[in-house]
């Protein structure tokens, strides 16, 4: 009963504090539309004659503030999903007092309206005449591939993010203010929400080398995921822990896509030596892993990633060895990760505060899909050793493990085919 009544409780929180959020943001659209317009109605008195010598009048700092309000308002216009609200805001700064460093970005946040409106060939002018404004290419080159990306040409789009890699490693120069409020000083830096958000260099080079990997060049994916490896292994960011928030995947993860991309590549050795390297940083966390799913039932921490790291990784040596070759060894590889990917699921099930299906790798659709990666793989295998029975019963598995998948069925029939066995009587 009294779990019931803090259930009910923190449900009403909740919702407390989503309209409170929601009306305060009204509240501060509203200010900030307020203030807008009080600034362009009022006309700071004229000065006199033997008035003192000032750094800073009071129409110039009229200027910054409405350039600075105009700029913010239209920037967040952008980010709610308005771009065509935006526009009208943004057009005005451009015209008006604009210091370069922010015109670069009024420009970029055109394109990203434009591009968002369908006008792709207007984005295009607005962002070229960003990069021509000034040295703050990363907005402006993080726009152009999303705008490349929209409109399929994957080839400029990964020349772009290789040109905002190499410009996130150039250091910003900053000059001395001319005044002592500028635009630059009232705004704040951009949010994770915002297009202008560029990330650091090694969340840049992680979307260079996945877009790679997804569009099929799969030699530059693993040049760029060792580089990308390289750079968070020499510097004081690798954790391995999940991530906490978007953008960017934890380290394990970006192990697992590398392993993707040198096996595609054909490089398999290298993959099987990167592997190792990953279980060797998680293989020790295994058997602390009961205390971990009691942690995750009882509500104090979240489900431990460790044994899909651990056994995804034990898939794709499996794969790296059937490239090579070595069938046994593979088959070793891809029961190993099937018995720690039927032991990765928790007993008390129910217990849905601690399933979380849109937690990533750990929802049931991503176990059920390694599983059945791993069925597929060892059925492949067997039918490659001559023992199709075996493989049946992998082929049929993976067909209860993900009923949709059109591989797991096609696989399934043909083994029936051959066997002839009806389907039906196949699945005890």
């Amino acid at each position: 009963m009294s779990r019931q009544t803090t259930s009910v409780g923190s449900s009403c929180l909740d919702l407390w504090r989503e309209k409170n959020d929601r009306l305060v943001r009204q509240a501060k659209s509203g200010a900030s539309k307020d203030l807008l317009l009080l600034l362009k109605t009022w006309s700071p008195p004229a000065e006199e004659l033997d008035a003192p010598l000032t750094l800073q009048d009071a129409q110039g700092l009229k200027d910054v503030l409405l350039t600075a309000f105009a700029y913010r308002q239209g920037l967040q216009e952008l980010i709610t999903g308005n771009p065509d609200k935006a526009l009208s805001s943004l057009h005005e700064v451009a015209s008006g007092l604009c210091p370069r460093p922010v015109l670069v970005q009024v420009y970029t946040a055109l394109g990203s309206c434009h591009r968002k409106m369908g006008n792709p060939q207007r984005a295009l002018l607005y962002l070229v005449a960003a990069l021509k404004e000034g040295s703050a290419w990363g907005p402006p080159l993080l726009e152009a591939s999303r705008l490349y990306q929209q409109l399929g040409d994957t080839t400029a789009e990964l020349e772009s993010l290789e040109l905002l890699v190499e410009a996130l490693n150039v250091p910003c120069s900053s000059k001395a203010p001319q005044f002592l409020i500028e635009v630059e000083l009232l705004l704040p830096p951009p949010d994770l929400a915002s297009p202008l958000h560029c990330g650091t260099q090694s969340q840049t080079k992680h979307i260079l080398a996945s877009r790679c990997l997804q569009t099929g060049r799969a030699g530059d994916a693993a040049e760029h995921y060792l580089d990308l490896l390289a750079l968070l292994l020499d510097s004081s960011e690798p954790r391995f822990s999940p991530p906490p928030s978007p953008p960017g995947p934890c380290m394990p993860e970006v192990f697992l896509e590398a392993a993707v991309a040198l096996i595609q590549a054909g490089r398999a050795q290298d993959a099987l030596t990167l592997c190792e390297e990953l279980l060797s940083r998680t293989s020790s966390l295994l058997p602390k892993m009961s205390r971990l799913w009691e942690d995750a039932r009882k509500g104090t921490k979240e489900l431990p990633y460790c044994p899909l790291w651990v056994s995804a990784t034990h898939l794709l040596q499996g794969q790296a060895w059937v490239q090579l070759g070595a069938q046994k060894v593979a088959i070793s590889e891809f029961s190993r990760c099937l018995e720690l990917l039927f032991r990765a699921t928790p007993e008390e099930k129910e217990q849905g505060a601690a399933f979380n299906c849109e937690q990533g790798c750990k929802s049931d659709a991503a176990l059920q899909q390694l599983r059945a990666a791993a069925l597929i793989s060892r059925g492949l295998e067997w039918v490659a050793s001559g023992q199709d029975t075996r493989a049946l019963q992998d082929f049929l598995l993976s067909v209860q493990m993900c009923p949709g998948m059109y591989t797991c069925m096609t696989w399934a029939m043909h083994r029936c085919a051959r066997t002839e066995r009806p389907m039906g009587n196949t699945w005890a």
